[in-house]
């Protein structure tokens, strides 16, 4: 491991801000930490409007003064939402 990135929670976290992707796969729950995970679990079963909903609000949030912690979780959110939307307008797919 590099010295520049310290841990592997920094390093994840730098992959992710500067790729701009996610390392949480939302249908699987693959390389998702426990918090992504749970926010997984409230929109399992969900119709696609209120997944969309959910995008849209946190997509007004742009722009807002807030901490860099709490943009990091919102860009976050809106990624695995994006997922979730994806996977429901396939055919045949359970989230």
């Amino acid at each position: 491991m590099c010295e520049e990135l310290g841990d592997i929670e920094t390093m994840i976290a730098y992959v992710e801000d500067s790729g701009s992707t996610i390392l949480c796969l939302a249908t699987t729950g693959a390389g998702c930490n426990p918090r992504e995970k749970s926010y997984i679990d409230k929109f399992k079963g969900d119709h696609v409007r209120d997944i969309t909903a959910q995008y849209d609000r946190l997509e007004k949030m742009k722009g807002q003064s807030m901490k860099a912690d709490l943009i990091s979780w919102i860009i976050k959110r809106k990624k695995i939402l994006k997922q979730l939307i994806a996977a429901s307008e396939q055919p045949n797919n359970e989230l």
